[in-house]
């Protein structure tokens, strides 16, 4: 099920970056908006296609470290984090929008039951306070290499 879960909001992600990089084209348009403010939204724009871009991608070829991984469970964290922000400004910035509204609460809602599922997993997977045997040879190693 995470499998799917994964596949499904990768391509979500991909349709949101499609729609971001469009809609940083239509910023750019923009006349009527004095430059600063412009460059402003076109800056923010871009910060939120790369996220965005970075969230499709672990999606689809980090998969397993994103549910086996303290930095992947953050990362699950952050996107249904980034989510589910964005559907409560649908209410409170926005004009609201049941497809925005809909689409964002569904990828929030995908990144957060991933992020609960792998915590899950992760939790009864290794008693508290045991090391990997592997993560302690990395450690070994990387002790005499420096």
């Amino acid at each position: 099920m995470s499998k799917a879960l994964l596949v499904i909001g990768g391509v979500l992600n991909t349709v949101f970056f499609i729609f971001h990089l469009l809609l940083g084209y239509q910023i750019h348009q923009l006349t009527q908006v004095p430059a600063p403010y412009r460059a402003l939204m076109e800056a923010l724009n871009l910060g939120g296609v790369l996220f965005i871009f970075f969230f499709a991608c672990a999606s689809f070829f980090y998969g397993k470290e994103l549910l086996q991984t303290g930095l992947g469970h953050a990362v699950l964290a952050l996107a249904a984090v980034l989510y589910i922000s964005r559907t409560a400004e649908e209410f409170f910035l926005f004009k609201f929008t049941p497809v925005v509204f809909g689409a964002c609460l569904l990828v929030g809602a995908i990144y957060l039951i991933l992020f609960v599922m792998a915590l899950k997993k992760t939790q009864f997977a290794a008693p508290a306070g045991k090391i990997e045997p592997s993560l302690a040879e990395n450690s070994s190693e990387l002790r005499r290499a420096a």
